[in-house]
């Protein structure tokens, strides 16, 4: 499999794994020193951020990415695009979009995620 491959096989298990609130594959895809940051500045560790997508609220329908870009140079990719989420929340479903920038890195010859980095929703465009 070339890398380019590699990388985008392990967005895609990442967000497998989100949608499945599935901790331990999650954590695996996790390079040491992961770090995730809001478009508030905010940022937190691999502990809190794997916290956190136990603690979605609601039922999660999927978790799909579209528009995925990769730059892969050696042993670093850069991937962006919309990571898509729908929930099931109080019987009905709601539906997120969000813009990301994710620095992946290959370590022990597997591809993990480094950096991850949301970024505010895109704005709709008119019709």
């Amino acid at each position: 499999m070339i890398e380019h491959e590699a990388v985008a096989e392990c967005a895609r298990r990442i967000t497998t794994a989100i949608a499945r609130r599935d901790r331990p594959a999650l954590a695996g895809l996790l390079a040491s020193g992961f770090v995730h940051r809001t478009p508030d500045g905010d940022s937190v560790d691999a502990e809190a951020y794997l916290q956190a997508v136990e603690r979605i609220p609601g039922e999660i329908l999927s978790v799909t990415l579209e528009h995925l870009a990769l730059d892969v140079i050696g042993h670093a990719a850069l991937a962006t695009g919309i990571q898509h989420d729908q929930v099931r929340l109080d019987g009905r479903v709601v539906e997120d979009r969000r813009a990301f920038v994710d620095w992946l890195v290959k370590e022990a010859g597997a591809w993990q995620i480094r950096v991850a980095v949301d970024l505010p929703a895109p704005a709709s465009s008119p019709v």
